[in-house]
């Protein structure tokens, strides 16, 4: 016989959830999981648990897509050449290799599979 085995009204034996201790059903609280424990072992729910986020909005209101620029429209003289590096489209003349051109000068690579 425990000290919860006696007569009260209303009342019965139950057992705390967390520590096994038979206690009277009045005497237990439920726990926030949905079992009922000692008062002492009894603890709030963690207040972190109801925090929530604020809904972000990144976008802006409203954007605006600005018609297309053509910057073409012209050709240079490295544009008009018969060299595939140097050759603008539109603008590339067959056979043609401009006045003042140096393959020893081209500052991006090759030319004609030369390795200068």
């Amino acid at each position: 016989m425990g000290s919860s085995d006696y007569y009260k009204p209303g009342d019965w034996n139950a057992y705390c959830a967390r520590c096994g201790r038979k206690r009277k059903a009045s005497e237990l609280r439920r726990q926030w999981q949905g079992y009922y424990v000692c008062p002492e072992e009894w603890e709030p729910r963690q207040p972190q648990d109801f925090v929530r986020g604020i809904t972000e909005h990144p976008t802006p209101p409203w954007v605006q897509d600005p018609a297309p620029i053509f910057v073409g429209g012209y050709c240079t003289p490295s544009g008009m050449s018969c060299y595939s590096g140097l050759a603008t489209a539109g603008c590339a003349i067959p056979h043609f290799v401009p006045k003042d051109f140096d393959p020893n000068s081209n500052p991006g690579g090759s030319f004609l599979g030369s390795d200068n």
